[in-house]
């Protein structure tokens, strides 16, 4: 039923995946859904029974809180700001007390998860063909309320719990990350496009949330493509210098001396073997985590 890959997993999907009959695409559209979750709903509202407007401020406030933070060296400053984070957002659902039990609470839930199943029911019939699959906005719903009933449930835990979609290129991390082996190969992989309307704030506050809990962080497009150029400007030169470096060490050779001890017949020896750090391809779920204390749950990913 896809018509199209999203663009932001295109590099990561092969070409004709949308015209075989493969788990390629199954794993897309979950990535596409739990992506699209944790970012308009979990990580944008701080309780769905509030007016949508405060909610948001009130998210904002408690993301700031971590972001505008000191530097946190030791697991004492981790636990200190963890408890400061906690308290703040349990003395405000206790200060919400009367707004929460309201008659305009349930509405406010209501009109919210209304608005949300429409919001990514549009956004999968982007990618989807025509007509779109019978039963898509019933599907969309059972998982919009789900995820309202968890952004319900988490500002009432007195443990700070960190809901994250791990993002194509971050390093592997088992344990909070579950590598899958069921997708076909990466062979022919898609464009990548760069889309300037991505949000940065969001990807700055994740990236501090992330540092603090130890994770990796994806590198920006920008400072990939100021990467590349240096990378290739550094081979450039390595070329000329082996262009004329070969020239003066063919006219004269140094002496060689006795071999090094340890390898008395001159054997050359290659330098140790550095392993190579593997990079999520893409995830299909999202991980859930208690900070500084527990995995709840692991994102399954693909490499």
């Amino acid at each position: 039923e896809w018509r199209a890959v999203p663009y932001w997993l295109a590099p990561h999907v092969n070409r004709d995946a949308t015209t075989t009959t493969t788990k390629e695409m199954t794993a897309v559209g979950r990535a596409c859904i739990s992506r699209w979750v944790v970012e308009e709903i979990l990580d944008r509202f701080f309780h769905p029974a509030l007016e949508p407007s405060l909610s948001s401020q009130l998210k904002i406030i408690e993301k700031n809180l971590r972001r505008f933070a000191p530097h946190t060296p030791t697991d004492e400053d981790k636990e200190t700001l963890m408890t400061k984070i906690s308290n703040w957002r349990l003395s405000t659902i206790d200060g919400l007390q009367d707004m929460l039990a309201s008659p305009e609470a349930s509405e406010f839930r209501n009109a919210l998860t209304e608005d949300l199943v429409k919001g990514l029911t549009q956004s999968l019939m982007v990618n989807l063909k025509e007509p779109p699959p019978i039963g898509l906005e019933a599907g969309v719903g059972g998982i919009v309320e789900l995820a309202v009933g968890v952004a319900a449930n988490i500002p009432l835990e007195s443990r700070e719990v960190f809901v994250e979609y791990i993002m194509p290129g971050t390093l592997v991390n088992e344990s909070y990350m579950k590598v899958e082996g069921t997708l076909p190969p990466l062979t022919n992989p898609g464009e990548k496009v760069d889309d300037d309307s991505t949000s940065s704030d969001s990807a700055e506050e994740k990236g501090e949330a992330d540092r603090e809990s130890g994770k990796d962080v994806p590198i920006p497009s920008t400072q990939q493509s100021q990467q590349q150029q240096l990378q290739q400007l550094q081979q450039q030169q390595g070329k000329k210098k082996g262009r004329f470096g070969g020239l003066m060490t063919s006219s004269k050779k140094p002496p060689q001396g006795p071999p090094p001890p340890g390898n008395p017949r001159g054997v050359e020896v290659s330098p140790p073997q550095v392993p190579k750090e593997e990079r999520v391809r893409f995830a299909a779920f999202m991980a859930v985590e208690v900070r500084g204390r527990s995995t709840l749950v692991k994102a399954p990913v693909y490499i």
